[in-house]
């Protein structure tokens, strides 16, 4: 492939940064609509958010959905100065939050009560790009790709379950990737949620 990753990252980020407000409740509606309909977000009792950032849509809202009430929620948190992996922290409506040294606001909740991903049933993921076989392209910090490394050497066990959140514009045709990649079980979208077969 020809385009490189900073080039990517960089189209998409503009692409982003040109939505209006408008354009975010639209977008971020459209996916509430979507994540409704889908059964793993249904049936999981534990669930890891991302606070949007720079255009990404929001998956916040699903806080309000009907059985949430039923479910745990986490925000990803960078356990100290040097941190090179995410653990999550437990998050609600009420959460106090503070930013971490990437000015990304995290739960002020005490290290005890977090967990790790292997410990979670979903994650919802920001990214910069899709493509079709289920790829994704991170910001460039490999955060999400360390902290899920562990998933690269199981063969049964899917938890968690790994649900990419993003523009539809952010899909490609394929993306670059390595041999550290990460595929996703799911993406979803303001125009679909769509799985990916294993």
């Amino acid at each position: 492939m020809s385009v490189s990753k900073t080039d990517i990252r960089r189209s998409m980020r503009q692409r982003r940064a040109a939505l209006s407000a408008a354009d975010l409740r639209q977008a971020e509606g459209g996916l509430l609509h979507q994540l409704r309909k889908s059964l793993v977000l249904r049936k999981a009792h534990t669930i890891a958010l991302y606070w949007p950032m720079r255009g990404e849509i929001s998956a916040l809202p699903i806080l309000q959905l009907p059985w949430s009430h039923r479910q745990r929620f986490f925000l990803p948190v960078l356990a100290g100065l040097h941190a090179t992996e995410l653990r999550f922290a437990p998050f609600s409506a009420g959460t106090t939050l503070r930013k971490n040294r990437l000015a990304i606001p995290e739960p002020e909740v005490a290290r005890r009560y977090w967990k790790s991903a292997a410990e979670l049933d979903l994650l919802l993921l920001p990214l910069v790009a899709f493509d079709a076989t289920g790829h994704r392209l991170g910001m460039g910090g490999g955060f999400y790709d360390r902290s899920l490394a562990s998933l690269r050497h199981r063969r049964h066990w899917r938890r968690p379950r790994l649900v990419g959140v993003a523009h539809a514009f952010q899909e490609l045709q394929e993306l670059p990737t390595e041999p550290w990649d990460i595929p996703l079980d799911a993406i979803a979208t303001e125009r679909e949620y769509r799985s990916f077969r294993r």
